[in-house]
């Protein structure tokens, strides 16, 4: 399974915001240090937003941050609110698409078998789980956002 790019940069954006711990962080910031582009962050920043994961702020000295605390952000609920259930092949569209074998294909039991299984491993992760189990991404988040950055409390990591 592949998420979109709108999902991949949500995580990401979340992921910067978790180690900001309230700090305001720009999206220009973001979508340069992603060398993304910045009219696409700002869409993902507004669904983040209207999600109420995120809380923006405009104006010359605004930015985002996290609207509730990292630990309550489930990794499954958010890609599954991203992605929806999602049609892996033909036949698992809403409209059954044109494939001649769905009749008697036993291959859309297996994948939405498989693709709930995904969204299972993801609702153990929390965005706290995901920035504690590795500290070699903590530091280079920081390094990225060195006065705007610090570890979550609790993490034993250091600027």
């Amino acid at each position: 399974m592949q998420l979109t790019k709108f999902s991949d940069y949500a995580l990401r954006i979340l992921l910067h915001l978790a180690l900001a711990d309230g700090r305001l962080i720009s999206t220009k910031d973001i979508a340069e240090i992603h060398s993304a582009k910045y009219n696409h962050l700002a869409k993902v920043t507004q669904w983040l937003a209207a999600e109420g994961l995120i809380e923006a702020i405009r104006g010359r000295s605004g930015g985002m941050r996290l609207a509730i605390a990292a630990e309550n952000i489930n990794i499954g609920k958010v890609v599954r609110k991203l992605e929806g259930r999602s049609s892996l092949v033909e036949c698992m569209q809403e409209d059954g698409g044109n494939c001649r074998l769905s009749k008697a294909c036993g291959l859309s039991i297996a994948l939405t078998k498989a693709q709930d299984a995904f969204f299972d491993v993801l609702d153990e992760f929390t965005l706290t789980d995901l920035i504690l189990a590795h500290p070699s991404m903590t530091d280079l988040l920081l390094s990225i956002h060195p006065d705007g950055a610090k570890p979550l409390a609790g993490s034993g990591l250091s600027n």
